[in-house]
């Protein structure tokens, strides 16, 4: 009897995940999802303060400024279709994290991504981020959040990412579960600032 519940459970937890909602993400595999009831503070006072204004923030469609496009990936990438694409959308003035809307378009449908910031070497930020690129392990990057896209290959979500206090000059990637290939990038590095 415990083994189906537990099962029921992992698959609730697993849908409620990569259910489509804006999200605040607290560090990789700890997340709140907004919207659906009230989300439990975390215990530490931080990241209770960092919900707080990540929910006031994102409560109401907030004054994104800044805007980004996102594209199919050079070759070292993988292309889904020849149209897919998407729109990152920042929220430079969120000084807790980053604040962000995304929408693509034309991806898998029913399929899961992972979403990642990316850093250069010699770009502010870049030593913040906790994960080192195999090969080029001076090079940064963090896949902070996994999302699942719609019947038409759609993903549209806002999201407030909780990052250590400091200057960021960074890409913004979408790549695939099955092999962690990037499949939309972010042409332009933008910048915001963590305080």
């Amino acid at each position: 009897m415990k083994i189906p519940r537990l099962f029921l459970l992992a698959s609730l937890s697993l849908f409620v995940r990569l259910a489509a909602g804006d999200v605040v993400v607290f560090a990789r595999n700890d997340f709140a999802i907004l919207g659906a009831g009230s989300p439990v503070p975390p215990r530490d006072p931080a990241g209770a303060a960092f919900l707080a204004a990540a929910q006031a923030e994102l409560g109401n469609p907030p004054p994104y400024d800044a805007e980004y496009p996102l594209i199919n990936p050079p070759s070292w990438g993988r292309v889904v279709n020849a149209d897919t694409a998407g729109t990152l959308r920042i929220l430079r003035s969120f000084a807790h994290g980053l604040v962000f809307h995304l929408d693509t378009e034309r991806l898998q449908p029913d399929h899961t991504y992972v979403l990642c910031i990316n850093g250069r070497p010699q770009h502010p930020g870049n030593e913040l981020l906790p994960e080192s690129v195999p090969g080029h392990e001076a090079e940064k990057y963090y896949d902070f959040y996994t999302v699942s896209t719609d019947s038409r290959g759609g993903y549209h979500a806002g999201c407030a990412l909780l990052l250590q206090p400091g200057a960021y000059n960074v890409h913004f990637y979408v790549k695939d579960t099955t092999d962690h290939k990037i499949i939309l990038y972010g042409l332009e590095y933008f910048d915001f600032t963590v305080k």
